[in-house]
């Protein structure tokens, strides 16, 4: 049998051991050229001395070592082994003797088994069992096949010397087997053992083979005692080298050796199916025994890497589990946890910063620590956080500014795992300590006072108090909470806006309503009554802004949205606030002038959305994301001229999770751009690599990675890493990005004059016109599904349908329309001549692999089909000019 060498296991002790045990099996063949009766008395001398030297060895050296059951085991071995060939040679025939080594070699079976970590067998039984199967037939193959290529078919040895070969050879390839398996799983100081015992096995195997062959006294039978002396030599050196203090692997080699017990399977299949192969030319045909041989290693190789890929599939379901739990742990932990990295910027920040701060943890990524804290504070701060810590937790303290404007005292508790490879920053537990410090003088420290001078209006740490002494009384008195968010101030403002706003909030407010100023755009009502009545006072408040005009003849456009919750006695002060806060930011969500209520449904809803937002990031890394892909037909042509490629996300906890969801919160951060460049790299990949060389595609592209000024550079990296022709791709964007800037349609002109189309997507649900994009780099108009709605019933529906079809085509833009979902409307959209469709109707969205073979066109009976071959997608205008058709 033939292995991958050990590569780096053995260490320079091996040396001298091995040294001496190549010099006894010299001199064991050096006595072969001794004259006749001589060379062979000497011979089996000096065969049985060594042999009594090893069971010395074994019995003295194998009870400190680190497996000395395993090495008992292996003494009966050698010893049965030794009484067996003596028996053997005095009652069976030249060719036969070897049979007597059987019961020996059983026995290293046994004691190989032994020395296995049980623990590592539990761990995957799956694996070692088909591992081991698939490293016996490999060595039986490697040996029948060396033995056809040495001696040939019709060979030297009788049918009874064939079966005694095969009968031993069979038990030392159980034993060579199991010595790979303990090399595949042991540490790796252990495995220079196993390669050792491997080794010997080996030795066996050839001695068995020279005695088999061999007629009587010769080289043949002395090249097997040779042989022979060189296995149990490799014995005594393994057992020499199996300490106790190697049993256990250095932590920086555990990755070599689970590549090695990865790679150990394959590498055996690899040495053993090609000597198979290879005798086909040489021997002109395989042998029955050969053939089943083979079956069976590949069988055993596809049951082996069907067991690994469970074992590595359940192992990243767990840790997936794993790592979704503590980071639910982190982000439910009260006190706020901060990653710093070796730069001293924010890393990540839980979710718990926005109750102690009222900061949103998106904006503090990335920001370096001095930024965050007081201008006195963060020399001091930025030196403690960058000498080294030992293992000891340090304590810090510094200032940081709240979104109501006071400076608060943090405490955190610093942990420095810099030098952990699996972390690699600081972590920082902080608490606000403010109120156990003493008050201090100097205006530009610490203040405790509790009204906004801007206002006069008690502020958050006085709305704080009422708050936490409201739900400290009677539980038979209901009160409620109004969180009101007024867009469109800033903490410059001036005064008089905030003044007259004040007013307008305290005219629209009960008697025992309480007004307090929750943060720079942020006002809060302690409301006496049912969450019913705090909706009323909710919406007189939202009512009541509405354009400001200030003495200097400004007038301020303000929106507002408010959210409402129940002031329930089992919750303090800072649970109240944050229900408030979640529901004014669904609130914000849903559009200005909305009122929302506090539920358990909102609280999970936002829960979720934060896991989502913390896990985004992760997903592009662990390849979560992949793309779909959903034709677009040509009526007229009846075929597939492109495809639209959209993002899907499966999540590990939360499974397939809607793009309507994730994309959102990926726009509120670069993250949204890394995800764009993503996209375009993957989706020209896979529609280049289709048998469809005139296939489009199109690809959804976001504001915000229009507006970086990346686009371009990120367009050309995908189309010359891909092939694909830049006349193949589509890029989809809103009808708001081109109204931005002057440099977004400069990109986007240079984009179309390389080649590539530009769509509007979405058109209809925004505020352009058609008369407005005239001149703008656009060549496609998608045409909304509300455009559908009641297109079957409705006549008005149906002209507004046809009009934007003309007056697209008029302006020279192809209308592609969205959303096609019955029959009916497909013939309606034919009838008014739209060429291009999308829609359930055709196709759902396709994966990569069957998109191929699945895609749709339309029959001459108007009736979808599925198109083996695309056509040329060009259309002719009205000036009988030829232009490409997009996505």
């Amino acid at each position: 049998m033939t292995a991958p060498a050990p590569g780096g296991t053995a260490v320079p002790a091996l040396r001298r051991p091995l040294l001496l045990a190549v010099l006894a099996t010299l001199v064991t063949l050096a006595v072969g050229l001794l004259p006749g009766s001589v060379a062979v008395g000497t011979i089996v001398t000096v065969n049985f001395l060594a042999v009594g030297a090893v069971l010395v060895l074994l019995a003295r050296s194998g009870r400190s070592s680190a497996h000395p059951s395993g090495w008992r085991w292996y003494t009966l071995s050698v010893a049965v082994g030794a009484v067996g060939a003596l028996v053997a040679g005095a009652v069976l025939p030249w060719g036969q003797t070897a049979l007597g080594s059987v019961p020996g070699q059983l026995l290293v079976v046994v004691a190989i088994g032994r020395m296995i970590d049980p623990a590592r067998l539990r761990a995957a039984r799956a694996q070692v069992a088909t591992m081991f199967t698939l490293f016996v037939v490999a060595d039986l193959l490697t040996v029948h096949t060396i033995y056809r290529l040495t001696i040939g078919d019709d060979g030297l040895l009788t049918t009874t010397q064939t079966v005694a070969l095969f009968a031993l050879l069979l038990s030392i390839a159980l034993g060579t087997g199991l010595s790979l398996v303990f090399i595949a799983v042991a540490g790796v100081h252990q495995r220079a053992v196993g390669w050792l015992l491997f080794a010997a096995q080996v030795a066996t195997a050839l001695a068995a083979a020279f005695s088999s062959i061999a007629t009587g006294p010769g080289p043949v039978q002395y090249l097997a005692c040779a042989a022979s002396v060189l296995g149990v030599a490799l014995l005594a050196v393994a057992c020499r080298h199996d300490r106790p203090g190697t049993r256990t692997a250095a932590t920086g080699d555990d990755q070599q050796g689970s590549n090695l017990g990865a790679m150990l399977p394959h590498a055996v299949a690899f040495v053993g199916g090609s000597l198979l192969l290879l005798s086909v030319p040489i021997t002109g045909h395989l042998t029955i025994f050969g053939t089943a041989l083979g079956v069976l290693g590949l069988g055993a190789l596809v049951a082996h890497q069907s067991a690994s890929w469970s074992t590595q599939l359940q192992l990243t379901r767990d840790l997936q589990r794993s790592e979704a739990y503590f980071r639910t742990l982190v982000r439910g932990s009260a006190d706020p946890v901060l990653i710093l990295d070796d730069q001293l910027r924010v890393g990540w920040v839980s979710p718990a910063i926005t109750e102690l701060l009222g900061l949103d943890p998106q904006r503090i990524i990335g920001l370096p620590i001095a930024a965050a804290v007081h201008p006195d504070d963060a020399p001091g701060l930025v030196a403690a956080l960058s000498a080294p810590h030992d293992d000891e937790t340090k304590t810090r303290t510094a200032r940081v500014r709240h979104l109501d404007g006071r400076w608060r005292l943090i405490q955190s508790q610093v942990r420095d795992l810099r030098s952990d490879p699996d972390v690699g920053a600081l972590v920082l537990y902080c608490r606000d300590v403010t109120a156990a410090a003493p008050q201090p003088a100097g205006p530009e420290d610490l203040t405790f006072s509790t009204t906004d001078p801007a206002t006069g209006l008690p502020n958050r740490s006085a709305l704080t108090q009422r708050l936490a002494a409201t739900l400290r009384g009677p539980a038979a008195h209901t009160s409620s909470l109004v969180v009101l968010g007024v867009d469109g101030l800033s903490d410059g403002d001036d005064a008089a806006v905030l003044r007259e706003l004040t007013t307008r909030f305290s005219r629209a407010l009960r008697g025992d309503d309480w007004l307090a100023r929750a943060g720079v755009c942020e006002f809060a009502v302690v409301v006496d009554g049912t969450i019913a009545d705090a909706e009323v006072v909710a919406a007189r408040l939202v009512a009541a802004v509405e354009p400001v005009a200030t003495g200097a003849g400004a007038t301020f456009r303000l929106t507002a949205a408010a959210g409402v919750t129940v002031l329930d006695h089992d919750v303090d002060a800072g649970e109240a606030l944050r229900w408030g806060d979640l529901a004014l930011r669904s609130a914000r969500a849903a559009g200005p002038g909305r009122v929302r209520r506090h539920s358990d449904a909102l609280r999970i809803t936002q829960d979720r959305e934060e896991a989502l937002r913390a896990d985004l990031a992760e997903a592009l890394r662990a390849d979560q994301l992949h793309l779909v892909y959903q034709p677009v037909v040509d009526l007229a042509l009846h075929r597939t001229v492109s495809v639209e490629a959209l993002l899907r996300w499966q999540h590990p906890v939360y499974g397939a999770v809607s793009p309507v969801e994730f994309i959102p919160l990926a726009e509120e951060s670069s993250l949204i751009t890394e995800i764009g460049r993503w996209v375009l790299v993957h989706a020209t990949a896979t529609v280049v690599a289709l048998p469809h060389p005139d296939l489009g595609v199109a690809v959804n592209v976001s504001a915000r990675h229009v507006r970086s000024g990346e686009l371009v550079d990120d367009v050309l990296s995908a189309l010359e890493a891909s092939g694909l022709p830049a006349s193949r791709l589509v890029l989809e964007i809103t009808e708001s990005v081109l109204l931005d800037d002057e440099h977004v349609v400069a990109d986007l002109e240079l984009l179309r004059r390389l080649g590539v189309r530009i769509a509007v997507d979405d058109f209809g649900t925004g505020w352009s016109s058609l008369a407005y994009l005239v001149g703008l780099p656009i060549d496609v108009l998608k045409m909304d599904r509300q455009f559908l709605a009641d297109v079957e019933t409705d006549p008005q529906r149906r002209a507004l349908c046809a009009s934007v079809l003309h007056l697209g085509n008029s302006l020279g833009l192809a209308v592609v329309v969205e959303g096609v979902e019955t029959q009916a409307e497909l013939h309606l959209l034919r009838d008014m001549g739209h060429r291009f469709i999308q829609g359930y109707l055709l196709a759902r969205p396709l994966d990569a692999a069957v998109l191929s073979r699945r895609l749709p066109g339309i029959g001459e009976d108007g009736v979808p089909t599925t198109a083996a071959g695309l056509p040329s997608p060009r259309l002719g205008d009205a000036d009988g000019d030829v232009r490409e058709v997009p996505a």
